[in-house]
């Protein structure tokens, strides 16, 4: 269907059975000469005149017959009731969406007067039992509308977005599409699909300033998908552009959909310090400014120095004193940046710790629980991911969760108060994420961010710890010593270069620490598998997942195929047949569990091996204390040095992991790391800088020579996102 016409494709009616042809299919050409194409729609019944020819159609042993119209008249008989027979076979108990649709078919239009008037004669004939009728009566009585189900069906709207304007709007959905249909985009539906209703079925012309401003919101919400919260006209113009052809965006027509979406409410406008107009959608301004003010808010309330009863430098010795004892290291010692990076965020209400990977992070935060455990409040360590979690948990033997447990398990009577919350990884934080902690937390929180803004950005809009870094008078602190490699290893120095923008020193010789390996596309795959060892100490980490050249997948089935395809295969029964089904996975192969499983310790993101395949399934007990938890094992692998079974259900959340992504290894740490890299859109800085800072004596990049070094000397996409978190903290 376009603008110059459709094809309809349907079968004949006979008219006066009504009993549908199936035998002999209809395909209708409909010229937009002879009627707009938006009146045809799925389920309608029309009359057509015009020039008929048949064609017969053999498929295999099948023979169809086709005939095609070529439609000088139409005429719609009936309307397809697709609304209200929806509407029937969801609120009305018994009523399937076969008998409501015999209900359309027998009375048509005349069915909302029928239940208008709870007329029970009419429905006898398909509907014999009493009860289910006047339940339908009852049902259409509590909230059925006719009028507004006649509405949306009258304006063609599709059936999915009809359902959730009337669940929203309610009895307020006449008016709400009638003032605005571009209501509808709210509700998923496209801008294409929402426009041509808006135009054809509501009148909506051109240039009216309603569909300007609903073309605004829609770049506005476009940008969001790129990672920013807000835009000026300048960077959306061109979006608007595409969305309004044939029309053209006139200052005129643009000033009046300015001032009609902030009377609508369709964006927030505001001056930005260059002065320059910045739009922001509805949701995205409010979580920002409400992030803004709960930031402000503890900056401006300091810690009760009473409360830290001990001297701070004091507590520091004794863990210092106590971690001696622990690792049998007489020369360990915090820094004089972790030093203060304790001192720093236990003066501070809301504080910042960034540095690259590697530099002791977690080391400040076990030294800083000691010193915050004097204070007797309740502390809440956590991070994004569950493999993030699980390294928090290891590093700082302190009970740690997901930012998504948090909120969804930690009560108010927990936190109290005045709860400490440390989040790690904070770099990944977008705003949506942030916004939930924000209105969870009260206002006595003590909160301190770890992370480091040049790894990898969040996936969802926003940024807050890469604005936050940057803000004047900010309680923060960088560390900058490298202690994850040793210290004569270059590969701390490598990754400083990339973080500021240089090319490192790398070698061809596949026997230094830093290699880098110039081929073609085809020679990527060849060169890593060459390169490649199964010894557990080697680690791929891929860009993105579906490229044929570097993709995770790609190298993942060839190492599949190399390493663990001729071994026994770990099978499944099928519970319709029971048979025997290959899960594709055999002995051997290396594993990427891909949900979090706490009570089994297994999160999102975990490394395993599969080690044994059962010949048979076996109940075994899943539970770790208490009343056993019987579940159906098909084999057993190791993950993070934990034997684990492999359930039947654990098939579906089991991935390869010769290979695996830049994003699942953030805040990871190997000993060799090879970084397949070819030019990609995602291919930025920041992940060049995570991939190389995985590694601990090894890292070997093989690829696009001029697209990695375009990626390093260009400044990191995400420093590009605008948002407005910076400029409301600042005001």
């Amino acid at each position: 269907m376009n603008r110059k016409g459709c094809i309809a494709f349907g079968h004949r009616l006979d008219p006066e059975t009504g009993d549908n042809d199936r035998c002999h299919s209809l395909v209708v050409s409909l010229s937009a000469s002879i009627a707009e194409p938006s009146i045809i729609a799925v389920g309608c019944i029309y009359e057509v005149y015009g020039a008929a020819a048949t064609f017969e159609r053999s498929h295999d042993q099948f023979v169809v017959f086709e005939t095609q119209v070529e439609a000088q008249s139409i005429r719609l008989v009936r309307p397809s009731g697709s609304q209200i027979i929806q509407w029937m076979s969801d609120n009305a108990r018994g009523i399937s969406n076969v008998k409501a649709t015999r209900l359309w078919d027998s009375l048509g239009d005349r069915l909302y007067e029928v239940l208008d008037n709870s007329d029970d004669d009419a429905l006898k004939a398909i509907i014999p039992n009493q009860d289910m009728r006047t339940a339908l009566f009852n049902k259409w009585f509590e909230n059925g509308d006719a009028r507004t189900l006649r509405f949306v069906q009258e304006k063609n709207i599709p059936l999915d977005l009809a359902r959730k304007a009337i669940k929203f709007h309610k009895e307020n959905t006449i008016q709400a599409l009638t003032d605005d249909p571009y209501r509808l985009l709210s509700f998923e539906g496209s801008w294409t699909r929402v426009d041509q209703i808006s135009q054809d079925n509501f009148g909506i012309a051109l240039d009216d300033p309603c569909r300007l401003a609903a073309a605004l919101e829609e770049a506005l919400y476009g940008v969001a998908e790129k990672g920013s919260t807000c835009a000026t006209l300048n960077d959306i113009q061109a979006t608007v552009g595409r969305l309004i052809k044939p029309s053209v965006v006139v200052k005129a027509t643009l000033e009046k959909a300015l001032l009609l979406g902030k009377k609508t409410g369709q964006f927030v406008s505001r001056e930005a310090n260059n002065f320059e107009l910045m739009l922001h959608a509805p949701g995205s301004y409010l979580m920002e400014r409400q992030c803004a003010e709960f930031i402000k808010i503890l900056l401006r309330s300091p810690v009760i120095k009473k409360q830290l009863s001990t001297n701070i430098d004091a507590l520091i010795n004794d863990f210092e004193f106590e971690e001696r004892r622990h690792q049998n290291s007489p020369a360990f010692a915090l820094n004089e940046a972790q030093r203060m990076a304790v001192k720093t965020s236990c003066s501070n209400r809301f504080s910042i710790i960034t540095g690259g990977a590697g530099v002791g992070k977690t080391t400040v935060l076990k030294a800083l629980y000691r010193v915050l455990d004097t204070l007797g409040r309740p502390h809440f360590q956590m991070a994004l991911s569950g493999r993030a979690t699980a390294r928090m948990i290891e590093a700082t033997e302190q009970p740690a969760t997901t930012i998504a447990g948090f909120l969804q398990s930690v009560s108010a009577v927990e936190m109290g108060p005045t709860p400490v919350i440390v989040i790690d990884e904070a770099s990944m934080l977008d705003l949506l994420t942030f916004h939930r902690l924000v209105c969870k937390l009260p206002k006595g929180t003590h909160l301190v961010l770890v992370g480091d803004p040049y790894q990898l950005p969040p996936i969802g809009a926003g940024l807050i710890l890469h604005v936050l870094c940057d803000l004047p008078g900010m309680p923060s602190t960088q560390l900058t010593e490298a202690k994850r490699q040793a210290k004569e290893s270059v590969i701390p120095a490598a990754a400083k270069a990339i973080r500021t923008g240089q090319w490192p020193t790398f070698t061809p010789d596949v026997k230094a620490e830093l290699v880098f390996l110039p081929c073609a596309d085809e020679e990527i795959i060849p060169t890593v598998m060459r390169l490649y060892d199964d010894g557990g100490q080697t680690q791929i980490l891929g860009a993105t997942r579906s490229c044929p050249f570097a993709g995770v997948n790609t190298i993942n089935r060839a190492c599949h195929a190399k390493y663990a395809s001729h071994a026994k295969p770990l099978l499944i029964t099928n519970a319709k047949t029971g048979d025997f089904e290959a899960t594709g996975f055999c002995e051997g192969d290396l594993l990427l569990y891909t949900a979090n499983d706490w009570q089994r310790n297994l999160q999102n993101g975990s490394l395993g091996q599969l080690i044994e395949v059962f010949d048979e399934p076996r109940k075994v007990n899943v539970g770790t204390d208490g009343a056993p938890i019987m579940r159906q094992a098909i084999g057993v692998a190791v993950f993070e040095g934990a034997s684990q079974y492999i359930l039947d259900t654990d098939v579906d959340l089991i991935n390869y992991a010769y290979a695996i992504t830049v994003h699942k290894a953030q805040g990871s740490q190997f000993q060799r790391v090879i970084v397949p890299v070819r030019r990609s859109r995602i291919l930025d800085r920041t992940l060049v800088y995570t991939a190389v800072t995985r590694a601990q004596v090894q890292v070997i990049l093989v690829g696009d020579d001029a697209a990695i070094r375009a990626a390093i000397n260009q400044p990191p996409k995400a420093f590009s996102r605008k948002v407005g978190l910076g400029e409301m903290l600042m005001a």
